[in-house]
């Protein structure tokens, strides 16, 4: 007898196989492993690696004061924040846009790779890290937020203005890539290739 859970409403079932079927509580197909998890997760981390590079390069914020236009990158931002002597506001972005995004893209990369070269690393590690990234996911765009908030309160035209750049486009999809990798990621698979 094998026991297979149902991944939509977590009903278990004891059933003579893994042949997929339907779960009588939601209507959910039930498969032992999700088709391509890791392919596409795998796929998904390239991506966000690919966005993380213009995030980093171009313009988060484009503010424009009296007619003259100033551009701030990520880690231009921190800079100022730190000339300004704002060193809590410095150390909550350079946490949240830099450390935190390359953690979460570093960690899925690795847990990824110990499934097919062989890295010492137990299992229940590579699922702990699985779930910090997943916790940690949203607190990225805590940039994003304050962008947003600035660029819908300060418009006064060309007297002062804040606007959201490429950075921006670029840094959200790499925080809502990264989250759809970690919860698209089967697990299960980490305990199948650890036998």
């Amino acid at each position: 007898m094998a026991l297979i859970s149902c991944q939509n409403c977590h009903k278990v079932f004891q059933k003579e196989n893994y042949n997929t079927f339907v779960c009588n509580r939601c209507n959910h197909h039930v498969r032992k492993r999700a088709k391509h998890s890791l392919q596409i997760s795998i796929a998904l981390v390239i991506c966000a690696i690919l966005l993380y590079i213009p995030a980093l390069m171009y313009p988060m914020m484009i503010i424009t004061k009296l007619g003259l236009v100033k551009e701030s990158t990520i880690l231009a931002g921190v800079i100022d924040f730190i000339d300004d002597e704002n060193f809590f506001i410095a150390g909550v972005i350079f946490f949240a846009s830099i450390i935190i995004p390359i953690v979460k893209l570093t960690g899925l990369l690795m847990i990824f790779i110990s499934l097919k070269v062989n890295i010492q690393m137990s299992n229940k590690t590579k699922v702990r890290i699985l779930k910090f990234i997943e916790f940690i996911g949203k607190w990225s765009m805590i940039d994003i937020y304050v962008v947003a908030i600035l660029a819908s309160v300060v418009n006064y035209g060309e007297v002062f203005n804040i606007k959201g750049g490429i950075a921006a486009t670029s840094f959200t999809l790499v925080v809502i890539i990264t989250m759809i990798a970690a919860h698209r990621f089967d697990t299960r698979i980490i305990w199948d290739e650890g036998k």
